[in-house]
């Protein structure tokens, strides 16, 4: 999962949305926090990194690491790494790029790794701002370049599904052509998708794709996607063409979007503003949300099981309950309640970048330095139920 790395939310009382709207939405009241089996507040023993982590992606019983480092568990690592199991660095995966990596993915048949962000080379090898590289070695694929250019391109976001790589960023031309901030590419070659095209007038920041792969959801700095108005800077297409759907959910008027996630079974989407509110869609509704919770920063990464909404990003706690909770908490997925899950996550103010649910763990990557007393910089995994 990508995102900017440094935004400051403006802040807007809560009734300027409500009288926007028009519609009930529940907002989170004062009080104590709902119990819920959420996985462990204490971090797992693992590896740590030496600067900052900012995407994760599952690659079979691994866990791979984007970010801005040189090292993780004290072995040499240039922005990418693949976790074990154990917790430790696999020490058969090198994938050192010469520049930041925001996005990370796993190819559906497991056996390539997709690195996102700004960059030109991986292992030495030209490449720009995305890769392909094999995921066991971490070898840059010869055959495979969909080089992303522009003024100053990044890549934020990379989501796959089947066949297709979703690229989502900063940049003005993918492949050769001129698509852009928006785009489809072959999973095996690299080649762009001609016939996905999506439009996208402005930055997009996060891609995520429905579990069927007909509709491609993505949030940002646009204001129109497929062809039509999306003045809340979030809304999906149909992966067949990139013309959009009908689905337009309601954002306050002048907020960017931070990020977005989509429910395992693709019923419920999610996004953050930068207004600092944090709000859930059915997606077969009419883009009204179902609930809505603030908290007093960005929320820049959201994980969701199917009864738990994990969140991380720069701030303290939630704002409407008072409820302190330092860059990282989870809300109840049917009403956005905060729950009891307490890391006490602490460090640099920037917070939590990513996080990934991947069978019993929770992990999380950012610039944090704590959870409590015990230091884990960067990087942690949580384990516990609920799984996606």
């Amino acid at each position: 999962m990508g995102g900017i790395r440094s935004i400051v939310g403006v802040r807007r009382p809560i009734i300027r949305f409500l009288v926007a709207t028009t519609t009930a939405v529940t907002l989170v009241a004062a009080g104590t926090p709902a119990a819920q089996a959420s996985v462990a507040p204490a971090p797992d023993n693992t590896g740590v990194v030496s600067g900052a982590g900012y995407a994760l992606a599952a690659a079979g019983d691994r866990t791979i690491l984007g970010g801005s480092f040189t090292r993780f568990g004290g072995k040499l690592r240039s922005n990418v790494a693949a976790i074990l199991p154990s917790g430790a660095v696999d020490p058969g995966f090198v994938a050192d790029t010469n520049g930041r990596v925001e996005a990370v993915a796993t190819s559906s048949d497991g056996s390539t790794v997709f690195l996102g962000g700004t960059f030109t080379t991986v292992n030495g090898v030209p490449r720009a701002n995305v890769a392909a590289v094999n995921a066991t070695t971490g070898a840059v694929l010869a055959d495979w370049s969909a080089d992303t250019g522009g003024a100053y391109p990044t890549v934020f976001s990379l989501a796959v599904h089947g066949s297709r790589l979703y690229v989502g960023g900063k940049y003005n031309g993918i492949d050769g052509t001129g698509r852009s901030k928006l785009a489809a590419v072959d999973a095996t070659t690299g080649n762009l998708v001609a016939a996905f095209n999506p439009r996208a007038a402005g930055t997009v920041r996060e891609v995520v794709v429905s579990p069927d792969g007909s509709i491609v959801y993505a949030g940002g700095g646009f204001t129109k996607l497929g062809g039509v108005s999306r003045s809340g800077n979030a809304g999906s297409v149909f992966a067949d063409t990139g013309n959009a759907t009908a689905f337009n959910p309601v954002v306050e008027s002048g907020s960017g979007v931070v990020t977005v996630a989509l429910s395992q079974d693709g019923s419920r989407f999610f996004l953050a503003t930068q207004n600092n509110f944090v709000r859930a869609y059915d997606v077969a509704g009419n883009g009204n949300p179902v609930w809505s919770v603030k908290t007093s920063g960005n929320t820049q990464a959201i994980a969701p099981s199917s009864t738990e909404v994990y969140m991380g990003g720069h701030w303290t706690g939630f704002q409407e309950s008072g409820i302190k909770r330092p860059f990282l908490g989870s809300v109840r997925y049917a009403d956005g309640v905060p729950t009891d899950w307490d890391p006490q996550c602490l460090g640099d103010k920037m917070g939590v970048w990513g996080l990934l649910i991947q069978g019993d763990k929770l992990h999380a990557a950012g610039v944090f330095r704590y959870f409590g007393s015990d230091p884990q910089r960067g990087y942690a995994r949580f384990t516990g139920a609920p799984t996606p």
